[in-house]
Order: structure tokens, then C-alpha cells, then sequence
């Protein structure tokens, strides 16, 4: 069942928390994720053209990807709760585990390696993605290992 909810938290962490300080701009997820979150609803699942995420460079395009793959693993972890199909859903979480700790991971780089911004300063969508995508990782992993649907 953990492997339900870690997914959709970090879709709605990254989707909704600020990556970067609030005096400067904030950017939040919605900035990056917002077109492709709209096209999704209508449901038109595309990654390219108006619905592919937004931003400058890669950074803040894996936050868009976060997003979806967060949703997409999530979605898909309601279908894994069937037997036989939960490692497949499994695998689903890892991905979107990863893509959450890249995300973070190339956002912090960014952000601290260019000295724009102080650790402190940095928003919680960060941190939040950052977190829930290496707890993702690790619920996706013992899914695989284990087999455990819960």
C-alpha cells in the first residue's frame, strides 16, 4: 500500500512545493508541470510539443518529469494492488523514485554550485522531492526483492 501513496506524495510534493526562495521569484513545480498536467487531464498523454514539461535546462524539466512519473506510478500502483502485477508496479515506483532524486539532486546542483542561494534558502519542494524519491526508491526496491503487495 506504500507503494501507492509514496508515488502520488512525491508528484504533489514536487508539483506544488517551491524549488527555489521566495524573495528571489519562487519557482514551483506547477511552473514546470503545469501544461503537462493540464494536457493529462484532458487526456492527451504526450511528453512533446505544448504538453512537454516547461523550464530552463535541464533542472527544471525533471521536475515536470517527476511530476508525471510520480502520478503515472501511482496510477499504475492501484493496478499492481491485483496479484501478479505488483512487481511491475514495483519497477514503475523505483523509476519515479529516481527521476524525484534527479531532479532534486541536479536542482541542488544548480542551484548551490553556482552560489545563487545558500542550503537555507532552498524550498522544501526540494527537500520534499528529495526525500520522498530516495523513500520510493527504497519501497520500489523491496517490492522487487520481497514481493510484498502492502
Amino acid at each position: 500500500m506504500i507503494r501507492v501513496f509514496l508515488p502520488l506524495l512525491l508528484a504533489v510534493v514536487a508539483f506544488f512545493g517551491p524549488w527555489t526562495p521566495e524573495k528571489g521569484g519562487a519557482f514551483h513545480g506547477f511552473d514546470s508541470a503545469g501544461s503537462t498536467v493540464d494536457c493529462l487531464l484532458e487526456l492527451e498523454p504526450s511528453v512533446t510539443g505544448p504538453c512537454a514539461p516547461e523550464g530552463n535546462g535541464l533542472a527544471q524539466q525533471l521536475i515536470g518529469y517527476t511530476v508525471l512519473a510520480g502520478a503515472g506510478a501511482g496510477i499504475l500502483s492501484i493496478l499492481g494492488l491485483l496479484p501478479l502485477i505488483g512487481r511491475i508496479t514495483s519497477i514503475a515506483v523505483v523509476g519515479a523514485g529516481g527521476v524525484g532524486l534527479a531532479a532534486s539532486g541536479m536542482a541542488l546542483m544548480n542551484l548551490v554550485g553556482d552560489n545563487a542561494i545558500p542550503f537555507a534558502e532552498i524550498g522544501w519542494g526540494a527537500y520534499g522531492s528529495l526525500v520522498l524519491g530516495l523513500a520510493a526508491l527504497w519501497s520500489g526496491f523491496d517490492g522487487i526483492r520481497h514481493g510484498n503487495d502492502d
